[in-house]
């Protein structure tokens, strides 16, 4: 991961499409081919399956930074639900040529340990709704009830124990107001002596603008790709200093939490953010007109 070279991200920005959903659209059908998987930047969408007596099961409700339509892509199937805008919503989109690269690039993502995982997934839906169809009903016995529940947990934690980027069983969120800050003057002179890593946190487009020279840019959106390429092999001691923040939303103070949910150890929020750290006459990079 150390190695890889500093235009990696930018590339892969580069290649992600966009799309704009309106309320109560359809992204993709039950079946339809599996061409892409979502970033959720803003709005909420649901996934939703639907039985032949037209009873509809609603699986989930994902909001922003969440992500959806992976699954297909990881089992090489056809698309095995719905899913629906709730609101607007503006979606990243991830072509399958350029997922299934970043997978073969990277072992670490477990391709194939995920795809196993996911077969299995999908074979325990099957097999609940086909007891659902021969039921004629949307009910199962609390018996029914604890076995789904016990399966799955299982599966949750074999998944865990297997892969260093599981998902945790109970969500941690940290305490964003506890996240210590530092100065814009105090982190030039780490940034001198080559101590501290720098993370932008803003949306890429206000990155490549302009930014703290040699910072890394990690967006929301894609905080775990971003994670696996720059972050999975960075000594968890490292002082790291994040900035960038707007009016609307704190994304330093979001990135931050989720550096600490990681394991490291030493995160600070840079007071006044870029426009401290320019007013102190500090190095910047920014994007040339042509």
């Amino acid at each position: 991961m150390r190695d890889l070279p500093p235009g990696e991200l930018d590339e892969l920005s580069r290649t992600l499409g966009s799309k704009v959903v309106l309320p109560s659209e359809l992204v993709f059908r039950e079946g339809d081919p599996a061409d892409a998987f979502y970033i959720i930047d803003s709005g909420q969408v649901r996934v939703f399956v639907r039985h032949e007596n037209r009873i509809e099961r609603e699986l989930s409700v994902c909001g922003p930074g969440e992500h959806f339509g992976e699954t297909a892509l990881l089992a090489g199937a056809a698309r095995t639900a719905n899913v629906e805008s709730i609101g607007e919503t503006h979606l990243i989109v991830f072509p399958k040529e350029r997922f299934d690269r970043l997978l073969q690039d990277y072992p670490e993502l477990s391709r194939k340990f995920v795809r196993e995982m996911r077969g299995w997934l999908l074979k325990d839906r099957e097999i609940i709704e086909k007891a659902d169809v021969v039921s004629r009903a949307a009910k199962v016995s609390v018996l029914d009830f604890l076995l789904i529940i016990g399966v799955s947990i299982l599966l949750a934690i074999t998944f865990n124990i297997s892969n260093p980027y599981g998902i945790p069983l109970i969500p941690e969120r940290p305490d964003v107001e506890s996240i210590p800050s530092i100065s814009a003057a105090a982190a030039m002179q780490d940034y001198r002596q080559g101590q501290t890593l720098i993370v932008d946190a803003m949306p890429n487009n206000f990155y490549q603008k302009r930014h703290v020279k040699g910072a890394v840019n990690m967006p929301m959106a894609l905080f775990d790709i971003v994670y696996l390429m720059k972050f999975s092999e960075e000594d968890k001691a490292r002082k790291i200093v994040v900035y960038g923040n707007t009016i609307s939303r704190p994304y330093d103070q979001e990135i931050a939490g989720k550096l600490l949910l990681r394991g490291y150890a030493d995160v600070k929020v840079m007071d006044g953010g870029l426009r401290a750290w320019e007013a102190g006459g500090y190095p910047v990079e920014e994007q040339v007109s042509k």
